[in-house]
Formats: structure tokens, sequence, C-alpha cells
């Protein structure tokens, strides 16, 4: 009877590892699955503008005012199989009018800031292949000051945010999900964000990402490597995570503190 109730707990040990490590590859799967129905979405559109629009100007769907209607024409028409549904929960196919191709949106509103808008492919850059694959570059052009960026843009996964990028907005708060890395120098330099809520996956923030804020509210993970300048009062706060570790910081009298 012993030796069957360790063989038992052994089981459900394995089990466990098991379920953690399906989960993630699942997922992976899912992102992979809809980043490919992504690609026969655009192709698919790019041979119903030949055949129906030839190469006119003006929208590829002209009349169609919702993403239902336009993948039923292109269902209805022979030129999808059928009518694509994400894998990633919370996540749509939509069309971009001003960039005539279809892209994939973050639906939900991720984290307290529930108003906030979240980040698209046509107000940055999301780099789709090579060594800077996931990077978020070029300048933002969007008009929204409380902003989301997503763990995913178009299908792909956002690892990090180039310098500069953010700069200068007049940003008023930013949710970063979770799987981002690494933000560059001057990210979000000259905003006016006074918290800031640092994902968990985080390992590395270079020169300056929040200077010329006035932040007084930070929360931390573990292990992050700061650079310099990167939040105002530096100093004081490299002091205090070295010695505190994650959590919450708040600026008091110049002097940053754990929470």
């Amino acid at each position: 009877m012993p030796e069957l109730l360790v063989v038992l707990s052994l089981i459900a040990v394995l089990a466990a590892v098991f379920l953690l490590q399906l989960s993630p590859m699942l997922n992976k799967t899912d992102k992979a699955a809809d980043a490919a129905s992504l690609k026969t979405l655009n192709s698919a559109t790019n041979l119903y503008k030949t055949l129906n629009n030839g190469t006119s100007g003006g929208d590829v769907f002209e009349g169609l005012t919702t993403d239902h209607e336009r993948l039923t024409a292109l269902f209805e028409e022979g030129y999808i199989d059928r009518i694509p549904v994400p894998n990633v929960e919370n996540n749509s196919f939509s069309w971009n009018i001003a960039d005539q191709k279809w892209t994939m949106t973050y639906t939900s509103a991720p984290g307290p800031a529930t108003d906030s808008h979240v980040v698209t492919a046509s107000e940055i850059i999301i780099e789709e292949s090579g060594g800077r694959a996931g990077v978020i570059t070029g300048t933002y052009s969007g008009d929204e000051k409380d902003i989301v960026i997503p763990a995913e843009i178009n299908g792909i996964p956002v690892t990090s945010i180039y310098q500069d990028v953010f700069k200068d907005k007049a940003l008023t708060s930013v949710v970063i999900e979770e799987g981002i890395t690494r933000i560059h120098a001057r990210a979000f330099k000259d905003n006016e964000l006074t918290e800031i809520i640092l994902p968990n996956s985080l390992t590395r923030i270079d020169w300056g990402a929040f200077s010329g804020n006035d932040l007084t509210k930070i929360t931390i993970g573990q292990g992050v490597y700061l650079e310099g300048s990167v939040f105002p009062y530096h100093s004081s706060f490299t002091a205090a995570y070295s010695a505190g570790g994650a959590g919450t910081y708040v600026l008091t009298n110049g002097i940053w503190s754990k929470q």
C-alpha cells in the first residue's frame, strides 16, 4: 500500500508538470494558427481586389461596413473556404481601411485601465521577421493618451519597445502587457506619466526610458537590469530596488522607498 501511494503521488506530480508545460505549447500553436489565417485572409483579399476592383484606388470592400460583411463576401464568393475564427481568446480579425489589409486586434480591456486605447499596427511599426521580429519601432502616430501596449500585434508576439517610439507624446497612462522583455532608450521619455506598472516578463530597461515624467509610483518585477537615468531620482530608485527587489515603490521628497 505505501508503494502504491508513492506511485500515485509521483503520477500526480508528473501530471501537474505536464499541464504546466502543455499550456504554453498550446498557446504558441494557437498564435501560429491565427497568424496563418491572417496571412490567408490578406492573400485572398488581394485576389478579391484584382478580380473585382482591378487596380483602382479606394477601399477594397467599398459599401461593406462591418468585418462580418467583409469576411462573408470573401467566403460567399469563394476566396476563402470558411470564415476564420481566432484561436487566441479576445483576438479578432479586423479590416484596416487606412492600410487596406487585415490585422489581428486584441479586443479585451487588459489591466485596470479599462477605457485605455490598445495600440494597433497602424500607429507604430511591428517588425515581422528576422532578428528584430516582435520589436515595436517607428514613432507612435496615435492621438490617444491612455494606451495599452498589447502582448500581440497582428498575431506577432511583442518582445520589446524600441528607442523613442513613444517619446514626447503627452501620454498620461500606459499599460504594458506581459511578454515584453525590454524597453529601449528614451522609449517613454518626456510624457506625463505619474505611475507605471511594469510586466513581470521585463528583464531590461535602457537609458532614460522613463525620464522626463513625473513618476511617483513604480511597480517592477525581480531582477530587471536598469541602465542610467531610467526613472526620476534614478540613483535613489536603484538603491531602493537593489535592497528591496520586486514590488511597488513610491517617491516622497525625492527619495524612493518600497511600499
